[in-house]
């Protein structure tokens, strides 16, 4: 009767199937569901591991105008790396579009350094427009308790 046991443990458990509802958190779905990483920082080259994300605020397309066109976050994350250390995250101003520069080397006080420029998109401005627009150059410092950034 020992055997009977040893049977029971054996057997699979029964899956378990049921419904899963969407979570109300409508930011978070758009910034998972539209971002693109555009960057990484390489560890050995940086004092904490950096990731650059651009995510659109919305799906949608430029009309002719910039201001057409739909905004898109500049996410950038920092940790250490280290196990029970919370990532942090920080936010640049909105812009049309973003595309990553370069990394600078580590200032003074350890903290990774990027450059960014805000950027159009490709299509759907009219010629007019596109001319009269000038892209914004940053330069960002990172840390985990702290960012900075200079724009020209």
């Amino acid at each position: 009767m020992k055997t009977s046991g040893v049977l029971l443990l054996l057997i699979p458990a029964l899956a378990v199937a049921a419904d899963l509802p969407p979570l109300k958190k409508t930011e978070l779905a758009t910034v998972l569901a539209l971002q693109r990483e555009i960057s990484t920082s390489n560890p050995s080259e940086s004092s904490y591991f950096v990731r650059v994300f651009e995510a659109p605020v919305e799906i949608g397309e430029c009309g002719g105008s910039i201001a057409s066109c739909p905004d898109v976050r500049l996410l950038i994350s920092a940790s250490t790396g280290d196990l029970l250390d919370t990532p942090v995250l920080y936010e640049l101003p909105r812009a049309k579009g973003w595309q990553f520069v370069r990394w600078l080397p580590p200032d003074d006080a350890r903290a990774t350094g990027l450059v960014v420029r805000t950027e159009l998109p490709e299509a759907n401005i009219d010629p007019d427009e596109r001319g009269k627009w000038h892209s914004t150059e940053c330069s960002v410092w990172i840390t985990t308790e702290k960012a900075r950034m200079e724009c020209k």
